[in-house]
């Protein structure tokens, strides 16, 4: 199975944190960011990673190179800024992904380690995709998830108005794709924000029946979009 990671946004919710530095390299305890995802990635038993890059990305390369450092191989996937989005991030991962399941996360997205394999665990019991949530008083900043009695997602609204979601179920950005994401993601239009949203694909898979089981996170979840979030994980985890 490949792993991918986002890894090419700006960060400017991040402010003078994020100026001279990835977002996903910023230190959170003794990890940067992007460390603690491949590492809970690679606790679950994948190898292979695809590191999707863009804005200060030769920082990233520099750091991590061929990924021997950490005992996996990466390979760097350049994403074209000017057609801007979490869909095309995953899409550039298609020939290295092959026929295989993926694992994708955001680059910002700290989460408890368990999860990673309690996500590859369920996609191989159900064989089908699964889409991580947490929970939250308002998904607006994120994406509303809504998912039936069986856990099957039944739709996903990329930041709805605030206060006009009936679900507190916020899209938590981890996700495990069996290889049919990529016929949705070359089918994907710009959002109404101007990007090519992964959410966006799916959502068409979700209209279109394909069976995407939820998996609620369990322990912490922490989206490091702003100084505050950054000053709260690390709190969080001290020396980890």
């Amino acid at each position: 199975m490949l792993g991918v990671i986002l890894a090419a946004g700006k960060g400017t919710r991040l402010k003078e944190l994020g100026q001279d530095i990835p977002k996903a390299l910023l230190p959170i305890g003794k990890k940067t960011c992007l460390e603690h995802i491949i590492l809970g990635m690679k606790e679950a038993g994948i190898r292979r990673f695809g590191i999707v890059i863009g804005h200060l990305g030769e920082m990233i390369e520099e750091r991590y190179g061929s990924g021997e450092s950490l005992g996996v191989e990466i390979n760097y996937l350049k994403q074209d800024l000017s057609v801007y989005g979490t869909g095309r991030a995953v899409l550039l991962a298609k020939e290295l992904a092959g026929d295989s399941p993926l694992m994708v996360s955001y680059g910002d997205i700290i989460i408890e380690p368990s999860n990673y394999q309690a996500m590859l665990e369920l996609a191989r019991l159900e064989q089908t995709c699964v889409s991580s949530v947490n929970w939250m008083d308002d998904p607006s900043a994120g994406a509303a998830v809504y998912f039936n009695e069986e856990g099957f997602l039944e739709d996903i609204i990329e930041k709805p108005p605030k206060g006009s979601s009936t679900t507190n179920w916020n899209n938590a950005g981890v996700y495990v794709f069996q290889p049919i994401i990529f016929d949705y993601l070359a089918q994907l239009g710009a959002s109404k924000r101007g990007e090519y949203e992964l959410s966006g694909a799916l959502r068409m898979m979700v209209q279109a029946k394909v069976p995407v089981k939820a998996h609620k996170i369990t322990g912490y979840w922490k989206d490091i979009g702003t100084p505050e979030d950054v000053i709260a994980i690390r709190h969080l985890l001290g020396d980890k």
